[in-house]
């Protein structure tokens, strides 16, 4: 497939569908992302993935402030392209932008249309306890996410999977998506069907204190909890004034024996429990306040059965 089109993105996401275009022989012409930001504790001016996609390769590429920058209008102009494809661009799209392409802004969202619109759908799939998630093809509007789709892939959410985990695999997905319907679109062969606005939920970007664990919930609540912010912004909670980062754990079966208080600690044979409000889940990988990341086996032996884990610091 030969077409002018221009690839808006930022994060290693975008970068995977972008090498699925790629091996399609379906590289854009022009890339634009997110301008190079601090990054780090020394706050190091970083390029974003896509950036050092488009740079390796050779492929024109825009960093703009703003989407009103004039660079990019005056690139676009002479690129004239038939449709933008975007991914987790980060930025607001005018509508001088939106209908600059004769047919229009493409966008992959990780996200079953019209659930889970917004910054940060896949932690929301998981922490609402979803099977199943997905990636949408849509057209873009003036809305966030709101446009009317035009195809989507399925994919379901294993019992064990984490956030980032759950990124890369809807990641491929979404690449092989626009590969096989971006011709397809192109050929007048998708029919748009408008979202149902009574279906639609929205998410938004989550803060570190997102990560606070509060075990006066249910075990399956706290289980995907921890699951959907891993790996940011991890979950913690407080144990004797110290914050501890609860990497990784599991639903636990109590076998009929009554749970502790929410957030006690029961350590059995190398291995730690602590209970919710009606279950357990067993702690599998930890990390004490200015310590590093272990498995519980390493350290389950320093922890009194009994003990409390808080979702305040004392």
């Amino acid at each position: 497939m030969t077409v002018r089109y221009a690839f808006m993105g930022t994060p290693e996401f975008a970068t995977i569908v972008l090498n699925h275009l790629e091996a399609a022989s379906m590289s854009p012409s022009l890339v634009i992302t997110q301008p190079d930001r601090p990054r780090g504790r020394g706050r190091k001016l970083a390029a974003p993935p896509v950036a050092l996609w488009a740079k390796e390769r050779g492929i024109q590429l825009i960093q703009p402030t703003s989407c009103r920058d004039e660079a990019l209008i005056a690139a676009l102009d002479e690129l004239r392209p038939e449709v933008f494809v975007t991914v987790s661009f980060g930025q607001s799209l005018p509508a001088s932008i939106l209908t600059l392409p004769k047919k229009g802004c493409l966008n992959v969202h990780a996200s079953l249309l019209p659930k889970y619109r917004g910054a940060s759908p896949i932690q929301s799939a998981i922490m609402a306890g979803e099977e199943e998630t997905g990636v949408t093809l849509m057209l873009m509007d003036k809305g966030i996410d709101t446009g009317p789709m035009l195809a989507h892939a399925r994919h379901r959410i294993d019992d064990e999977i984490n956030a980032g985990a759950l990124n890369f695999a809807l990641a491929e997905l979404g690449g092989a998506l626009i590969v096989r319907e971006l011709p397809r679109y192109l050929a007048g062969e998708l029919v748009p069907v408008e979202q149902d606005e009574a279906m639609a939920t929205v998410t938004r970007r989550l803060r570190k204190c997102d990560g606070c664990i509060d075990f006066r919930r249910s075990a399956r609540a706290v289980h995907n909890h921890i699951r959907a912010v891993s790996p940011w912004p991890g979950a913690y909670a407080f144990l004797d004034g110290k914050r501890y980062k609860l990497l990784r754990a599991r639903l636990h079966d109590c076998d009929g024996h009554p749970c502790g208080e929410p957030g006690e600690i029961s350590v059995r044979s190398e291995r730690m429990f602590i209970s919710c409000v009606d279950g357990v889940i067993e702690l599998l990988d930890i990390q004490p306040q200015s310590g590093v990341a272990m498995h519980v086996s390493e350290c389950a032996h320093n922890f009194d059965c009994g003990a409390i884990f808080s979702n305040m610091e004392e």
